[in-house]
């Protein structure tokens, strides 16, 4: 096989790939860890929503845990060949993951949904038990499906479960994510034009001057969650788009030697998808006020803690010189 016909990356690239899935990865683990800790520490937090963020937390913990140093081994290595274990433990991973995390994102989507668009049916349907029993139903499948890699090694036959994951792992979780948040903004924006609307026809001065503090409120909050769904989307689309492209470009092309060269581009692809477990906890939950004070706390318990240790081991190392001196007397 020729020199150009190899999916080898440049000694450079593969150093350098390998220091940002590491630090891709430590952000990852690090991130979520606070998360998962915040929702534990703080009873204000155990609820159904924040139950599917935990859910979304675990998987992105599990990117930046194992999938991540997976990366790091294969970007140090060189390992390009798709039969190679380590290749196929990197896939492996990456279906499993990648099927959590978008399923995860949908759950918490469709969790909204219903609870902005039905407040008393949301109460009345979304139970724990029915929480818990979804949870488990999304990671039982993407592992199931994952496994898939393990049966499916002929390269020729490959394509074909991408265009799975692809249609199962990207386009299904985001149309319920699209089609979630769509509805969400348009009833945030009728919910803001009501009140405004009842906040003109109040005909007291004290009871306007109350209802125009209600009124800029409940815009404030429409408007905080109409950025935050862009932000949401964005991002999701943003980091997921190279890997979609790369994706088709391998299914459509017919240039065998292309399909070898682009796997290159598959370690950057990779990095970015993976680059969204690093940012996922602060988009969505950093931006809630609870999750904020739950960061703060652990924080300054962290810190603290710090703080104690370095008095102690200096009172610690005093205490020793003084008791060294008086013995020298």
């Amino acid at each position: 096989m020729s020199e150009e016909c190899l999916g080898e990356l440049h000694h450079i690239s593969s150093i350098f790939l390998a220091v940002l899935h590491a630090i891709s990865g430590f952000l990852s683990t690090a991130g979520n860890f606070v998360v998962l800790l915040a929702i534990y520490q703080t009873p204000s937090l155990h609820s159904v929503s924040n139950y599917y963020i935990a859910s979304l937390a675990v998987g992105d913990f599990l990117v930046g845990a194992l999938l991540s140093p997976l990366w790091v081994t294969k970007s140090v290595l060189n390992v390009w060949q798709n039969e190679h274990p380590l290749t196929v433990a990197a896939e492996l991973m990456s279906v499993q993951t990648l099927i959590t995390t978008t399923f995860n994102l949908a759950a918490v989507s469709l969790d909204r949904y219903l609870a902005i668009i039905n407040p008393m049916y949301y109460v009345r349907v979304v139970t724990l038990f029915r929480c818990v029993f979804s949870i488990a139903v999304i990671w039982l499948f993407s592992i199931a499906f994952s496994c898939l890699r393990l049966v499916i090694t002929d390269p020729l036959d490959l394509p074909k479960l991408w265009i799975a994951v692809a249609v199962i792992g990207y386009t299904l979780p985001f149309v319920i994510i699209s089609y979630s948040y769509y509805h969400i903004y348009k009833t945030a924006r009728r919910q803001s034009r009501r009140i405004e609307a009842e906040a003109r026809a109040v005909s007291t001065v004290a009871a306007e001057a109350g209802s125009s503090d209600s009124v800029a409120s409940e815009t404030k909050r429409n408007r905080k969650a109409a950025n935050t769904i862009g932000v949401i989307i964005g991002i999701y689309l943003l980091l997921a788009f190279p890997s979609m492209i790369v994706s088709g470009i391998q299914l459509v092309t017919t240039n065998g030697c292309l399909k070898i060269r682009i796997i290159r581009v598959w370690f950057w692809g990779a990095l970015c998808s993976f680059s969204s477990s690093a940012v996922n906890p602060w988009i969505y939950a950093a931006r809630n006020r609870d999750y904020r004070r739950a960061f703060k706390r652990i924080f300054k318990c962290w810190f603290a803690k710090k703080t104690r240790e370095r008095t102690t081991a200096s009172t610690r190392a005093k205490v020793v010189d003084s008791i060294r001196e008086q013995s020298s007397m």
